[in-house]
């Protein structure tokens, strides 16, 4: 539910003939949609505007959500990694998503490998060994990278790979391809050398690359 505005979970609520009808899921933390900031109590306010007119229906709107927290599409290297984007996103950004507790994971999982400095040729070599591997750059860089990798078709925006599962993915310069602006913000941001106030006044924009790294 983390992607819908309010009218369109009343909408829901209309086509599922009212609470007691819905089952409702949704991750606070996965929002990546543009102009929605998406809480539980928002579900829970347009559940009460639609009972209004019958408050028996009232207590089949809960109180609290029920939390789940055991994951099992990601193993637990991958959870910890983005665990530890959502604790920046929360220190810093307080007001960005609702904070709930950590995920974890059945079975630790391999370790991911870190190359820098790789160039197109050498990319392209590991593509052939990793057929159809999906590749994850910024939004804005899919047309770019396909055009470098020849045509490449499994290039995805962060944005656009929300929801989908893959057994390996190389995610591409997501430092290099940040605007300079940034870049600097965010090495001093993952050193510890920002004060949270003054740093979301200042680098408002790093609020949305945390959201769409800890979702992915």
């Amino acid at each position: 539910m983390q992607d819908y505005t309010q009218i369109e979970i009343l909408l829901f609520f209309k086509l599922g003939k009212g609470p007691g009808a819905l089952f409702l899921a949704g991750d606070p933390a996965q929002s990546v949609v543009e102009g929605t900031d998406f809480r539980f109590d928002e579900i829970r306010s347009v559940g009460y505007y639609i009972t209004e007119s019958n408050p028996n229906k009232r207590r089949l709107i809960p109180e609290k959500p029920r939390t789940v927290n055991v994951n099992f599409r990601s193993h637990a290297g991958i959870l910890n990694c983005a665990s530890g984007f959502l604790r920046l996103l929360f220190d810093y950004f307080p007001g960005s998503a609702q904070a709930l507790e950590r995920d974890y994971g059945l079975f630790k999982g391999a370790r991911p490998g870190v190359f820098q400095g790789v160039s197109v040729e050498q990319l392209l070599a590991l593509i052939k060994k990793i057929p159809m591997v999906p590749i994850l750059v910024h939004d804005d860089e899919v047309k770019k990278w396909k055009q470098s990798l020849g045509g490449y078709s499994n290039v995805y925006g962060i944005a656009e790979a929300k929801g989908l599962e893959f057994k390996t993915v190389i995610i591409l310069d997501f430092f290099a391809d940040l605007p300079k602006s940034v870049q600097k913000p965010w090495r001093e941001l993952l050193l510890g050398r920002e004060r949270t106030f003054e740093f979301r006044n200042k680098h408002p924009l790093v609020e949305t690359h945390l959201v769409s790294t800890s979702n992915k």
